[in-house]
């Protein structure tokens, strides 16, 4: 069945739900097509606050049934609208969002209206990528700004057998490579263990107080795979030594 939300700024929107849904069910469901807070949500029926334990049966809900969505006060304050780039359409659409919320729900709700998976775009605003864990409010996002969503190429089922030989650059100031071989759709962090391995193995050495992986001259994320940093066959991936870039600092 479909019931009609109305929330305090007077926004409707309708959320399909299941016969013996409980109400903490039907905040998940909100939570996930419109990115309000579950702990920040009191849903009201016929002026009664609905319990989350009870079901749609147990509180009299019907087919199109109005529910009231009150919203905690420290969140109605934060809501803003943010600006998408569109790569496909080639148009702005805007979305409403809580400062607070992680970019993951955002992106959630970008998915809901343009139908794109998650996992198929990522958003940059002032030219850095929105990381999903993070909140808008950390990234200086403030109503009627403009991000841009950006679509990663397409991966092919296939590539997860596809292997990549990478030159790896032990020092970034040397010019020694050693050639090391992982799959396309590997996390970076195989090429840590991989690297370990031939450390114990070989007379090669790696920095002992810590290091990271550059591609290209950006810092690669190790919970992310080749693919996504977009490594091709035959490129140079450098350790960069983590104590000397804190001497630096």
């Amino acid at each position: 069945m479909d019931l009609i939300f109305e929330t305090s700024t007077s926004k409707h929107f309708s959320i399909e739900v299941g016969f013996f849904d409980t109400v903490l069910e039907i905040k998940e469901k909100v939570n996930k097509d419109h990115g309000y807070p579950i702990s920040n949500q009191k849903l009201y029926f016929r002026g009664q606050e609905l319990i989350d334990d009870r079901n749609i049966e147990q509180c009299g809900i019907l087919q199109n049934s109005l529910i009231y969505l009150m919203l905690a006060e420290a969140d109605t304050h934060t809501l803003i609208k943010v600006i998408v780039n569109e790569p496909l359409s080639k148009q702005q659409s805007a979305f409403e969002a809580y400062a607070n919320e992680t970019v993951a729900n955002f992106k959630h709700r970008i998915r809901v209206f343009e139908a794109i998976p998650t996992s198929r775009f990522v958003v940059f605003y002032g030219g850095n990528e929105l990381h999903e864990h993070r909140r808008l409010e950390e990234y200086g996002i403030t109503d009627s700004l403009i991000v841009n969503l950006v679509m990663r190429p397409y991966v092919s089922s296939t590539l997860s057998s596809n292997k990549l030989k990478v030159m790896v650059r032990l020092r970034a100031d040397g010019t020694e490579k050693i050639p090391v071989e992982v799959n396309a759709l590997d996390n970076v962090s195989a090429l840590r263990r991989e690297i370990r391995r031939l450390e114990l193995e070989t007379d090669i050495i790696l920095p002992p107080h810590g290091y990271f992986f550059i591609h290209k001259e950006n810092a690669m994320e190790e919970e992310k795979s080749f693919v996504w940093h977009n490594v091709k066959d035959g490129d140079t991936i450098v350790v960069f030594d983590g104590f000397e870039l804190k001497l630096n600092l």
